[in-house]
């Protein structure tokens, strides 16, 4: 794989890996209520040039069910918020999530690729602030996706 290395000059030069056109920067992952009716619960995977994926996740397990794109500065934007926090303090200061799914809502997990991190997310565990950095860049990114993408409702 190539890695490009794009210089930001905010406050001395720091090295952000380029995602790559085929690499996976994001998968987020809906469960719980949206099982309700059916298999309808989504798997949402982007790639560094924009390419959306939306799977349904059923029993017979990921079924793709649409392709579309994002705007690639929201996939930037994205990988530069991951690259550049320390997700474990991240982690440790986000408020405690809640099982929505316990109650027919939905719960969302967030896995992030970032160079050579991986890291997950679950709103059962940690409460997915839109108002840090991050999970701006990623609810931008989420929101974007469901835009270009969709996933029909199936009834069992």
């Amino acid at each position: 794989m190539i890695m490009v290395t794009v210089l930001l000059t905010a406050c001395g030069a720091t090295s952000i890996p380029d995602p790559g056109a085929d690499q996976i920067v994001i998968v987020i992952e809906s469960s719980g209520g949206c099982a309700q009716l059916g298999p309808n619960c989504a798997r949402t995977i982007v790639y560094g040039n924009g390419t959306v994926e939306t799977h349904r996740i059923g029993p017979a397990g990921p079924e793709l069910v649409d392709t579309g794109a994002i705007a690639v500065d929201l996939v930037v934007d994205l990988n530069r918020a991951v690259a550049t926090a320390d997700l474990a303090a991240l982690r440790a200061r986000l408020p405690e999530g809640e099982c929505l799914g316990c109650v027919d809502g939905i719960d969302t997990t967030m896995t992030f690729f970032a160079g050579n991190k991986v890291e997950v997310f679950s709103s059962v565990e940690v409460e997915l602030d839109p108002n840090d950095p991050v999970f701006d860049a990623a609810w931008a990114v989420a929101d974007a996706a469901r835009a270009a993408t969709e996933i029909p409702i199936v009834a069992r």
